[in-house]
C-alpha cells in the first residue's frame, strides 16, 4: 500500500500535546493521538513548513516544540517543506480576499501543491478552503 502524506493544522498538534477536548466534550486529544499512531504504524509522512513553528511559538517554548516533534523526526515521519514565493503570495491574496488567517490559507495551498491530506478540526478548512484542498478530521481517517 503506498504511503499517505498528511499536512496537519496546528490545532491537531495542540490537541495532541495538550490532550484537549472540544467545547462539546469531543476528545480531540484522543483523536489526534490515534491519528499519530496510525501514521507511525503505516509509515506514512507528515509534511510541515516554517508556518507550523511560527504558530507553535505563540504558545510554546522552543524546547516544548522540539519535544513535540522529536519522535516523528527520529522515525523520519516528519518531512520539512519550504514555503515558496508563489505559495506565500497566493496565501496572502487568499487570506485578504476571504478574511481567513494567512497560515490556514498557506496550509491549504501547500497541502494541495504536495498532494497531501489536510487534517484539521477548524471549520473554515471545510467551508472556506474546500475549493483549495479537501480536508478531513482526524477521527474520520481510516
Amino acid at each position: 500500500m503506498p504511503e499517505k502524506i498528511y499536512l496537519l493544522d496546528t490545532c491537531i498538534w495542540r490537541d495532541f500535546y495538550e490532550n484537549r477536548f472540544s467545547k462539546m466534550g469531543r476528545p480531540l486529544g484522543k483523536y489526534a493521538t490515534e491519528l499519530f499512531m496510525r501514521i507511525l504504524k503505516n509509515k506514512d509522512k507528515i509534511l510541515f513548513s516554517e508556518a507550523l513553528f511560527l504558530e507553535l511559538k505563540r504558545d510554546y517554548e522552543q524546547e516544548d516544540i522540539k519535544n513535540m516533534l522529536n519522535l516523528l523526526f527520529l522515525n523520519k515521519t516528519l518531512v520539512r517543506i519550504e514555503i515558496i514565493k508563489e505559495e506565500y503570495l497566493e496565501a496572502k491574496n487568499l487570506s485578504q480576499k476571504r478574511n481567513i488567517p494567512f497560515i490556514d490559507c498557506l496550509n491549504a495551498i501547500q497541502a494541495r501543491n504536495h498532494k497531501a491530506i489536510m487534517v484539521s478540526q477548524d471549520d473554515h478548512y471545510f467551508k472556506d478552503l474546500a475549493d483549495i484542498t479537501k480536508s478531513i478530521k482526524p477521527e474520520q481517517i481510516n
